[in-house]
Protein backbone atom coordinates (compact mmCIF):
# COMPACT_ATOMS: atom_id res chain seq x y z
CA UNK A 1 0.00 0.00 0.00
CA UNK A 2 1.28 3.50 -0.88
CA UNK A 3 1.84 5.53 2.40
CA UNK A 4 0.63 8.69 2.57
CA UNK A 5 3.56 10.22 4.61
CA UNK A 6 4.97 13.42 3.35
CA UNK A 7 8.91 13.73 3.61
CA UNK A 8 9.79 15.69 6.54
CA UNK A 9 10.29 19.53 5.64
CA UNK A 10 11.80 21.81 7.98
CA UNK A 11 9.47 25.24 8.28
CA UNK A 12 11.34 28.06 8.04
CA UNK A 13 12.32 31.89 7.24
CA UNK A 14 13.50 33.05 4.37
CA UNK A 15 16.57 34.28 5.95
CA UNK A 16 17.24 31.45 7.68
CA UNK A 17 16.95 27.59 7.56
CA UNK A 18 16.50 26.70 11.20
CA UNK A 19 16.11 29.40 13.84
CA UNK A 20 17.98 27.77 16.35
CA UNK A 21 20.98 29.16 14.09
CA UNK A 22 19.64 32.08 13.40
CA UNK A 23 19.54 32.67 17.25
CA UNK A 24 22.76 31.91 17.72
CA UNK A 25 23.77 34.13 14.69
CA UNK A 26 22.20 36.96 16.09
CA UNK A 27 23.98 36.76 19.83
CA UNK A 28 27.26 36.46 17.88
CA UNK A 29 26.49 39.51 15.75
CA UNK A 30 25.38 41.44 19.33
CA UNK A 31 28.91 40.68 21.00
CA UNK A 32 30.17 41.61 18.11
CA UNK A 33 28.72 44.85 17.69
CA UNK A 34 29.14 45.69 21.88
CA UNK A 35 32.37 44.86 22.57
CA UNK A 36 33.99 48.49 21.48
CA UNK A 37 32.05 49.93 24.00
CA UNK A 38 34.00 48.26 26.33
CA UNK A 39 35.40 50.86 28.37
CA UNK A 40 39.14 51.07 26.81
CA UNK A 41 42.06 50.32 29.00
CA UNK A 42 45.01 53.02 28.67
CA UNK A 43 48.41 51.18 28.00
CA UNK A 44 52.03 52.09 28.23
CA UNK A 45 53.13 55.22 30.56
CA UNK A 46 51.54 58.51 30.39
CA UNK A 47 54.93 59.77 29.04
CA UNK A 48 54.59 57.24 26.12
CA UNK A 49 50.92 57.86 25.38
CA UNK A 50 51.19 61.91 25.36
CA UNK A 51 53.95 61.46 22.82
CA UNK A 52 52.16 58.93 20.86
CA UNK A 53 49.34 61.92 20.12
CA UNK A 54 51.32 64.69 19.83
CA UNK A 55 53.68 62.11 16.83
CA UNK A 56 50.59 60.91 15.61
CA UNK A 57 49.41 65.03 14.91
CA UNK A 58 52.60 65.67 13.86
CA UNK A 59 52.71 63.06 10.97
CA UNK A 60 49.41 64.76 10.02
CA UNK A 61 47.63 61.15 11.42
CA UNK A 62 44.83 63.26 12.59
CA UNK A 63 42.45 60.34 13.10
CA UNK A 64 44.93 58.21 15.58
CA UNK A 65 45.57 61.47 17.31
CA UNK A 66 42.19 62.29 18.23
CA UNK A 67 41.89 57.96 18.95
CA UNK A 68 44.83 58.41 21.47
CA UNK A 69 43.91 61.24 22.70
CA UNK A 70 40.35 60.74 23.87
CA UNK A 71 40.98 56.72 24.99
CA UNK A 72 44.08 59.31 27.13
CA UNK A 73 41.11 60.77 28.50
CA UNK A 74 39.05 58.13 30.28
CA UNK A 75 41.76 57.71 32.71
CA UNK A 76 43.02 61.13 32.92
CA UNK A 77 44.08 60.43 36.74
CA UNK A 78 47.24 58.74 35.52
CA UNK A 79 48.27 61.90 34.15
CA UNK A 80 49.66 64.80 35.69
CA UNK A 81 48.53 68.20 35.20
CA UNK A 82 50.71 69.48 32.57
CA UNK A 83 50.82 66.42 30.37
CA UNK A 84 46.88 66.73 30.78
CA UNK A 85 47.01 70.06 29.12
CA UNK A 86 49.66 69.02 26.34
CA UNK A 87 47.00 65.96 25.53
CA UNK A 88 43.85 68.72 25.73
CA UNK A 89 46.49 70.89 23.31
CA UNK A 90 46.82 68.40 20.67
CA UNK A 91 43.40 66.94 20.63
CA UNK A 92 42.00 70.74 19.94
CA UNK A 93 44.76 71.48 17.25
CA UNK A 94 43.29 68.29 15.31
CA UNK A 95 39.43 69.19 15.92
CA UNK A 96 40.45 72.89 14.84
CA UNK A 97 42.14 71.12 11.65
CA UNK A 98 39.05 68.72 10.99
CA UNK A 99 36.73 71.44 11.27
CA UNK A 100 35.58 70.84 14.35
CA UNK A 101 35.47 74.41 15.79
CA UNK A 102 33.03 74.30 18.47
CA UNK A 103 34.75 71.38 20.04
CA UNK A 104 38.23 72.53 19.91
CA UNK A 105 37.41 75.99 21.47
CA UNK A 106 36.10 73.58 24.39
CA UNK A 107 38.97 71.25 24.48
CA UNK A 108 41.40 74.86 24.87
CA UNK A 109 39.36 75.84 27.32
CA UNK A 110 40.26 72.46 29.47
CA UNK A 111 44.35 73.04 28.85
CA UNK A 112 43.64 76.81 29.89
CA UNK A 113 41.56 75.88 32.85
CA UNK A 114 44.70 73.78 34.01
CA UNK A 115 47.35 76.26 32.70
CA UNK A 116 45.67 79.82 32.37
CA UNK A 117 49.38 80.63 30.91
CA UNK A 118 49.14 78.60 28.01
CA UNK A 119 50.38 79.83 25.04
CA UNK A 120 51.08 77.94 21.47
CA UNK A 121 54.48 77.41 19.58
CA UNK A 122 54.11 80.11 16.57
CA UNK A 123 56.63 77.70 14.65
CA UNK A 124 54.35 74.48 15.07
CA UNK A 125 51.03 76.07 14.85
CA UNK A 126 49.64 78.16 11.51
CA UNK A 127 48.39 81.71 12.03
CA UNK A 128 45.00 81.05 11.72
CA UNK A 129 45.31 78.49 14.59
CA UNK A 130 47.11 80.91 16.81
CA UNK A 131 44.40 83.69 16.08
CA UNK A 132 41.41 80.84 16.98
CA UNK A 133 43.38 79.93 20.25
CA UNK A 134 44.03 84.14 21.26
CA UNK A 135 40.12 84.58 20.49
CA UNK A 136 39.24 81.47 22.59
CA UNK A 137 42.18 82.43 25.41
CA UNK A 138 40.33 86.40 25.48
CA UNK A 139 36.85 84.69 25.87
CA UNK A 140 38.20 82.23 28.48
CA UNK A 141 40.25 84.91 30.77
CA UNK A 142 36.82 87.62 30.51
CA UNK A 143 34.98 84.81 32.20
CA UNK A 144 37.02 83.42 34.60
CA UNK A 145 35.92 85.13 37.73
CA UNK A 146 37.53 87.37 40.35
CA UNK A 147 39.92 85.21 42.89
CA UNK A 148 40.76 88.60 44.65
CA UNK A 149 44.31 87.68 45.18
CA UNK A 150 43.72 84.01 46.22
CA UNK A 151 45.11 81.71 44.31
CA UNK A 152 42.54 79.41 42.43
CA UNK A 153 41.54 75.78 42.72
CA UNK A 154 42.11 73.85 39.84
CA UNK A 155 39.29 71.62 39.50
CA UNK A 156 39.45 68.65 36.53
CA UNK A 157 36.21 66.95 36.34
CA UNK A 158 34.93 64.13 34.10
CA UNK A 159 31.77 63.00 34.09
CA UNK A 160 31.75 59.06 33.83
CA UNK A 161 29.61 57.90 30.84
CA UNK A 162 27.90 54.48 32.12
CA UNK A 163 26.41 53.75 28.81
CA UNK A 164 29.21 51.02 27.40
CA UNK A 165 28.98 49.82 30.76
CA UNK A 166 25.15 49.14 30.69
CA UNK A 167 25.76 47.69 27.42
CA UNK A 168 28.10 44.90 28.66
CA UNK A 169 25.86 44.25 31.11
CA UNK A 170 22.47 43.90 28.96
CA UNK A 171 24.41 41.72 26.52
CA UNK A 172 25.01 39.46 29.40
CA UNK A 173 21.63 39.66 30.69
CA UNK A 174 18.52 42.23 29.33
CA UNK A 175 18.11 44.68 32.17
CA UNK A 176 20.87 44.65 33.88
CA UNK A 177 22.24 47.60 32.17
CA UNK A 178 19.37 49.79 32.48
CA UNK A 179 19.15 48.86 36.49
CA UNK A 180 22.96 49.73 36.19
CA UNK A 181 21.68 53.08 35.28
CA UNK A 182 18.86 53.44 37.72
CA UNK A 183 16.03 52.75 35.24
CA UNK A 184 15.02 49.86 37.07
CA UNK A 185 11.51 49.70 36.05
CA UNK A 186 12.79 49.38 32.75
CA UNK A 187 15.20 47.00 33.74
CA UNK A 188 12.97 44.62 35.24
CA UNK A 189 10.54 44.61 32.69
CA UNK A 190 13.04 43.68 30.11
CA UNK A 191 14.56 40.86 32.21
CA UNK A 192 11.11 39.54 32.97
CA UNK A 193 9.65 40.10 28.85
CA UNK A 194 13.13 38.24 27.84
CA UNK A 195 12.57 35.77 30.70
CA UNK A 196 9.30 35.02 29.67
CA UNK A 197 10.04 34.87 25.93
CA UNK A 198 13.00 32.30 26.78
CA UNK A 199 11.00 29.88 28.59
CA UNK A 200 8.69 30.44 26.58
CA UNK A 201 11.06 29.30 23.48
CA UNK A 202 12.12 26.18 25.48
CA UNK A 203 8.95 25.09 25.98
CA UNK A 204 8.42 25.00 22.51
CA UNK A 205 11.27 23.83 21.42
CA UNK A 206 10.09 20.64 23.74
CA UNK A 207 6.79 20.54 22.42
CA UNK A 208 7.72 20.83 18.96
CA UNK A 209 10.77 17.73 19.55
CA UNK A 210 7.64 15.92 20.80
CA UNK A 211 4.98 16.65 17.64
CA UNK A 212 8.67 15.63 15.12
CA UNK A 213 8.74 12.51 16.78
CA UNK A 214 5.31 11.55 16.97
CA UNK A 215 5.03 12.46 13.23
CA UNK A 216 8.35 9.97 12.31
CA UNK A 217 6.71 7.51 14.49
CA UNK A 218 3.00 7.71 13.09
CA UNK A 219 1.85 4.80 10.89
CA UNK A 220 -1.55 4.93 10.51
CA UNK A 221 -1.65 7.07 7.36
CA UNK A 222 -4.90 9.13 8.41
CA UNK A 223 -2.94 10.38 11.19
CA UNK A 224 0.03 11.49 9.70
CA UNK A 225 -1.13 15.00 8.16
CA UNK A 226 -2.19 15.79 11.15
CA UNK A 227 0.89 15.15 13.20
CA UNK A 228 3.02 16.74 10.62
CA UNK A 229 0.30 19.92 11.06
CA UNK A 230 1.06 19.79 14.72
CA UNK A 231 5.08 19.35 14.05
CA UNK A 232 5.48 22.19 11.72
CA UNK A 233 2.95 24.65 13.92
CA UNK A 234 5.49 24.17 16.80
CA UNK A 235 8.14 24.64 14.48
CA UNK A 236 7.09 28.18 13.39
CA UNK A 237 6.35 28.88 17.22
CA UNK A 238 9.55 28.48 18.37
CA UNK A 239 10.71 30.05 15.47
CA UNK A 240 8.62 33.15 16.20
CA UNK A 241 10.16 33.10 20.07
CA UNK A 242 13.51 33.07 19.66
CA UNK A 243 13.10 36.09 17.20
CA UNK A 244 11.35 37.47 20.45
CA UNK A 245 13.72 36.67 22.56
CA UNK A 246 16.34 38.24 20.20
CA UNK A 247 14.88 41.53 19.62
CA UNK A 248 14.23 42.11 23.43
CA UNK A 249 17.97 41.16 23.98
CA UNK A 250 18.52 43.53 21.29
CA UNK A 251 16.38 46.10 22.12
CA UNK A 252 18.19 46.23 25.61
CA UNK A 253 21.51 46.88 24.39
CA UNK A 254 21.00 49.60 22.17
CA UNK A 255 18.72 51.07 24.33
CA UNK A 256 21.98 51.18 26.82
CA UNK A 257 24.12 52.47 24.84
CA UNK A 258 22.05 55.40 22.92
CA UNK A 259 19.70 56.56 26.50
CA UNK A 260 22.13 58.68 28.64
CA UNK A 261 20.67 59.08 31.96
CA UNK A 262 23.39 61.86 32.80
CA UNK A 263 20.61 64.36 30.75
CA UNK A 264 17.75 64.15 28.59
CA UNK A 265 19.25 64.19 25.31
CA UNK A 266 17.87 60.88 23.94
CA UNK A 267 15.35 58.60 23.93
CA UNK A 268 14.34 54.95 22.74
CA UNK A 269 10.96 53.48 23.39
CA UNK A 270 9.52 50.29 22.57
CA UNK A 271 5.75 50.13 22.34
CA UNK A 272 3.18 48.25 20.61
CA UNK A 273 0.81 49.06 17.64
CA UNK A 274 -1.87 47.21 15.63
CA UNK A 275 0.74 45.05 13.54
CA UNK A 276 3.28 44.62 16.15
CA UNK A 277 5.87 46.45 18.26
CA UNK A 278 7.11 49.89 17.27
CA UNK A 279 10.47 51.59 17.38
CA UNK A 280 11.16 55.16 18.48
CA UNK A 281 14.17 57.46 18.92
CA UNK A 282 13.82 60.68 19.81
CA UNK A 283 16.66 63.17 20.54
Amino acid sequence: MKSNRQPLKMPYCKWCRDPVACFVLVVCGMAMLASPFASAQVSGSPDELVRQVEQAYENLEYDEAESLARNALTSFDLFSPDQLVRIHTTLALVLFVQGEEFESAEQFRSALTLNPDLELDPVLVSPVTLEFFADVKQVFEEDRPAQAGAQGEIRYILVEDNRPGAAMRSLVLPGWGQRHKDQRSKGWLLTGLWAASAAASVYAHVQRNSAQEAYLEETDPSLVQDRYDTYSMWHKIRGGLLIGTAAVWTYAIVDALAVDTRGSATELTLSPSPTGLRLQYRF
